[in-house]
């Protein structure tokens, strides 16, 4: 295939150019880019995967090779999240996808959105891996497995409405109890988009009323044609059904994801029919056989009370009910005599606790002290009083002595004797040395009784 130079971003043509055009790397890159995009924008390619690895980002890197090319793919995290696999080193695959290119390192790649085994042992690859995953999260786990209900009244069955499963299975529910009511959810049991409706059929099953178990299933075929349900999605709706799913695949030897995860697994869709459905020949037999244990069980009951019965009625006290009366007349009279005498022990009694409390109230009674305590309180009183006023003279010549000493102390005292003080009459600070002020200051002096308002006419040392 050959491309037009004049498509190419940048390409110069013609003639008469004295020079060429000089490009750079960015666009030779977009160049290149534009051109595989552009012709290889939806391809599919087979190899064998090397060098994968999955780097914190989630996305997936690796080279696709066979025996004479390699090519550098990358898978982004969201087309990696819808794999049926984990890809591995040495695994064939053919995946789908558009060739460009990374212009960082100048590398042309396949930027990968989808990817599938090839041959057998990549599909049984492939169901190991999921076999083990849905082990690891329990859905396999005894604890989780539902019970069949012993008498089912209404079947459901997912399956292809036209396969040799549906006819088996209404075949052998008919023989065995036609009473049953089955409901059949046609779904595709093989090819692209069968695993969703599986799963969206029992989903949809356990939103209807009164549907006692499920059966889900198809017959026989090959691995391929049976990978539907080998499907996580079909896996997790049976784990999440609140009815019993009974998964009937292929024949006896044929496993399946949807058979570890079912309640109960069945050998063929017949097998399973037969498991799910009870003979109503074998439940009326038996009702039958329970009903006539029952009559016979209370015939002899019957039997047994007529018995005990009449053996009452020959005793004495049914001849003469009065005498059932006798004992517990008996009794009330003995009854009627014992409370009459505890009445009376009893007011006899509170009578003399009443006796003793008003003597005790009467000895607690404060009369008698009335006298005693004031005369205490008139001595009390005396003494108090003399005794403050003891405390009242001792303070008074305290005080007169400390204000005799703080008289004495006082500068006030000084000027009594005939001195007197000096001082600035804006601030009121005693002046001290006569060099403090000069010839016309005005002072204050202040004397024992009232002041002086002087101004200085000379100084002297």
């Amino acid at each position: 295939m050959t491309t037009d130079p004049q498509n190419i971003p940048g390409q110069q043509s013609g003639q008469g150019e004295s020079k060429p055009h000089i490009y750079s790397v960015t666009e030779i890159s977009r160049a290149v880019r534009g051109i595989l995009e552009d012709v290889f924008d939806a391809v599919w390619i087979e190899g064998e995967i090397s060098n994968l690895r999955v780097p914190a980002s989630g996305h997936t890197y690796f080279i696709l090779k066979d025996d004479k090319a390699q090519i550098r793919c990358v898978m982004f995290r969201n087309s990696r999240a819808g794999l049926k696999f984990d890809p591995e080193d040495g695994d064939q695959v053919l995946l789908f996808g558009r060739v460009g290119v990374y212009e960082a390192r100048g590398e042309y790649q396949v930027v990968v959105e989808t990817m599938e085994p090839r041959g057998l042992g990549a599909l049984q690859k492939a169901f190991e891996q999921l076999k083990l995953k849905l082990d690891k999260e329990g859905l396999f786990a005894e604890a989780n497995k539902k019970p069949l209900p012993q008498y089912p009244w209404k079947i459901g069955v997912i399956t292809s409405e036209t396969g040799a499963a549906v006819r088996d299975i209404l075949n052998v529910m008919h023989r065995r109890n036609p009473k049953i009511s089955i409901l059949l959810h046609p779904v595709k049991v093989q090819g692209e988009g069968a695993a969703e409706e599986i799963a969206a059929a029992i989903a949809h099953m356990n939103r209807l009323p009164d549907i006692d178990v499920l059966i889900v299933g198809r017959g026989g075929g090959s691995i391929e044609d049976l990978w539907a349900f080998n499907e996580e999605c079909v896996a997790r709706a049976i784990h999440r059904s609140a009815i019993p799913v009974v998964s009937a695949v292929g024949h006896e030897i044929d496993f399946t994801i949807a058979d570890f995860v079912a309640d109960l697994r069945a050998a063929t869709p017949s097998a399973a029919a037969e498991l799910v459905a009870p003979r109503l020949d074998e439940m009326v037999s038996q009702a039958l056989g329970n009903t006539r244990q029952l009559v016979k069980l209370a015939t002899g009951l019957v039997a047994d009370y007529k018995l005990r019965l009449r053996n009452l009625i020959d005793r004495r006290f049914f001849l003469s009910p009065r005498l059932m009366l006798e004992p517990p007349s008996q009794r009330l009279d003995e009854l009627n005599r014992r409370l009459a005498r505890g009445l009376d022990n009893w007011v006899i009694m509170q009578k003399q606790r009443l006796q003793g409390a008003a003597q005790k109230l009467y000895l607690a009674s404060p009369q008698k002290d009335i006298s005693a305590l004031k005369e205490r309180n008139s001595s009390l009183r005396h003494i108090l009083d003399k005794e403050m006023r003891s405390q009242l003279n001792i303070k008074k010549e305290r005080l007169n002595g400390m204000f005799k000493n703080l008289r004495a102390l006082s500068p006030l005292a000084i000027l009594d004797r005939g001195y007197s003080i000096c001082a600035d009459p804006e601030t009121g600070n005693a002046i001290m040395a006569s060099r403090d002020i000069k010839s016309g200051d005005h002072v204050t002096v202040m004397l024992a009784k009232g002041k002086l308002d002087c101004t200085v006419d000379k100084t002297t040392e």
